[in-house]
């Protein structure tokens, strides 16, 4: 018996749902280097460990792509239409991209460090930090304005502005959580210093409050 997650990337092409999707390309694009076969119907554990790595990175790449053409529509779209400010529109939307790439860390979270360290070797010099969207996300959200252009910088974006920067803080310092977690003061695979870079990335005041999230709630 052919295990589901093969036969879905066979899916015929006479399959609407899938031919839309690209699915048999999509699914093919997941190809953990761990060993693969322990039974002709199972994998190692290795190997789906690495599997999820893989799925929750290239979704994560997916995210910030849809991101990326929000910010970058946003920038031509004018003050108002139909009675809606499209700019807010997207940057909502942008924020709710970036909280569902801080709920892909908690499924990277359910990897304990020695899953983790198995197949480690495995990514050689791959690391997130390479992530060319991530840093062209994080560049627009941290520029001034977003750079939006001027007649979008009114009182009505000011304050889905704040709360997207909000939310991409609040994603690293997750990440780095989950890093401290997973490797400890060892070094990047990318040839970074591992914690101590992604440290050197987030506020001091957002990292202090990480640190005690007790500052911030009520007696």
């Amino acid at each position: 018996m052919q295990p589901p997650f093969e036969a879905a990337k066979q899916a015929a092409s006479s399959n609407p749902y899938a031919a839309y999707l690209r699915l048999p390309e999509l699914l093919a694009l997941q190809e953990p280097l761990s060993p693969a076969v322990r039974t002709a119907q199972w994998r190692t554990a290795q190997w789906r460990d690495e599997h999820l790595f893989i799925v929750v990175h290239q979704a994560a790449e997916l995210l910030l792509s849809h991101a990326l053409v929000e910010l970058w529509q946003a920038r031509e779209a004018p003050a108002r239409t139909g009675g809606r400010c499209p700019v807010v529109d997207a940057l909502r939307r942008v924020r709710e991209l970036l909280d569902q790439l801080e709920h892909l860390l908690g499924l990277l979270d359910s990897l304990t460090p020695a899953q983790f360290h198995a197949f480690r070797p495995l990514l050689g010099e791959a690391s997130g930090g390479q992530s060319l969207q991530f840093a062209a996300l994080l560049h627009q959200i941290d520029s001034p304005d977003c750079g939006l252009p001027a007649h979008a910088r009114t009182a009505e974006v000011a304050g889905p502005l704040e709360q997207l920067r909000t939310s991409a803080q609040r994603w690293k310092l997750r990440h780095l959580r989950l890093v401290e977690r997973m490797i400890g003061d060892t070094a990047g695979t990318g040839g970074t210093d591992g914690v101590d870079y992604l440290r050197s990335r987030i506020d001091p005041e957002v990292l202090h409050q990480g640190a005690h999230p007790e500052d911030g709630e009520e007696e």
